[in-house]
């Protein structure tokens, strides 16, 4: 017969195993909780707060600033768009270097410029759109010039201003001058420009907006649909412009915006599908624009977004695939919008980065390869 003491051990030791054995069924079930949780934080790109600051689309390129200065790319990179030294696509941000103050994205290059005033540029460069005096792709940024305050890209072509309001263009321009794989002084009194497909777009300091280019699609906006190889004279009272594949958009001091070119998906806003060779007013009481390959988008003062044309990748961000021929609401708390081909970025107030649309090459950076026809949260990088 068992001694009490013995039976008090062994109850004890029992009791012992039992909450011990309960501690660690807590402690690997509180491991599951943590790791899951986690797992989900990552896999929805779930950040709590944002720190960019500026936005660039092109193709199926993304690029981004952060308010650091340090500037991260997405997306394709067969030319070296991305420029972070390879030829290999990113799904997700990826750092490329810090000191930048602004950015912008063409067809298949890059342009940004950094806080001490110099020029750099990557990527495709089979017209000499690097500006750096060859016509062979750079996989990351080179050197071109210094005392520019604001760039564009389109497919071939890169434009530039400076400080002083002179208006520059390297890379393939068929209309203005031979191809230049430097920057060219092509005019002045300019405070800002935008290069499309093959058309570009420029406002003076005096509000007057200039077209030149390629205009098959009325895309200058002059009344015909011939090419123009000198400035072309639209409108005055503008603000801001932006040029399309084959359409234009341009922004009026009383915040209408007017619509122009090319309209098969929609892309003008204007209710129909009809072409058109002089601008056309869409709406009113909005204060940015962007126009991508065949949609655009637009944001009011208090924040709201709007978008319209083609949206056969989900560009458009409405929850469908159907294009739209006037603006329809997606959403608010934005501050800055930038188009790509077919996918679309956006900033809001709170710094934090959006991207629907196409996805192929994982150009939205949510780390797939799903398109999105409803915003998704970019992750921080």
């Amino acid at each position: 017969m068992p001694r009490t003491d013995q039976i008090s051990h062994k109850k004890y030791a029992t009791d012992m195993n039992k909450k011990n054995k309960n501690r660690t069924c807590l402690l690997f079930n509180l491991i599951i909780v943590i790791t899951l949780s986690e797992s989900c934080k990552k896999d929805d790109n779930v950040v709590l707060q944002g720190d960019y600051v500026s936005i660039a689309a092109g193709n199926v390129h993304s690029i981004a600033l952060k308010k650091d200065g340090t500037l991260w790319t997405w997306g394709n990179n067969f030319s070296g768009q991305l420029g972070n030294g390879n030829l290999i696509d990113q799904h997700r941000p990826v750092f490329i270097d810090t000191s930048f103050a602004s950015i912008e994205a063409g067809d298949g290059h890059s342009l940004a410029l950094k806080t001490d005033g110099t020029l750099w540029a990557w990527g495709w460069n089979v017209g000499g759109q690097l500006g750096d005096g060859t016509t062979i792709d750079k996989n990351s940024p080179v050197l071109i010039d210094s005392g520019f305050t604001s760039i564009s890209g389109g497919a071939g072509h890169s434009l530039g201003l400076k400080t002083d309001e002179t208006l520059w263009l390297w890379g393939l321009n068929w209309f203005i001058q031979d191809e230049s794989e430097i920057p060219v002084l092509i005019g002045t009194g300019f405070k800002s420009a935008d290069a499309g497909f093959n058309h570009s777009l420029a406002l003076k300091t005096d509000g007057t907006l200039w077209a030149w280019g390629w205009n098959g699609n009325g895309q200058l906006g002059d009344g015909t649909t011939a090419a123009k190889d000198t400035f072309t004279l639209i409108g005055s009272g503008y603000t801001a412009v932006a040029a399309g594949s084959v359409h234009s958009l341009a922004l009026m001091t009383d915040g209408s915006i007017w619509a122009w070119g090319g309209n098969s998906e929609g892309q003008l806003g204007d209710g129909s599908t009809v072409e058109r060779l002089t601008p056309v007013q869409i709406g009113t009481g909005f204060s940015a624009i962007a126009a991508g390959d065949h949609h655009s988008l637009a944001l009011k003062p208090d924040g709201s977004l709007w978008t319209w044309g083609k949206n056969g990748v989900g560009q458009l961000g409405d929850g469908s695939n159907n294009n739209r021929n006037t603006p329809v609401f997606i959403g608010t708390g934005f501050a800055s919008i930038a188009a790509g081909s077919g996918h679309s970025l956006a900033l809001k107030t709170d710094g934090t980065l959006w991207s629907w649309g196409g996805n192929n090459f994982g150009q939205l950076g949510d780390g797939t390869l799903e398109n999105k026809n409803r915003p998704v949260q970019v992750g921080p990088g």
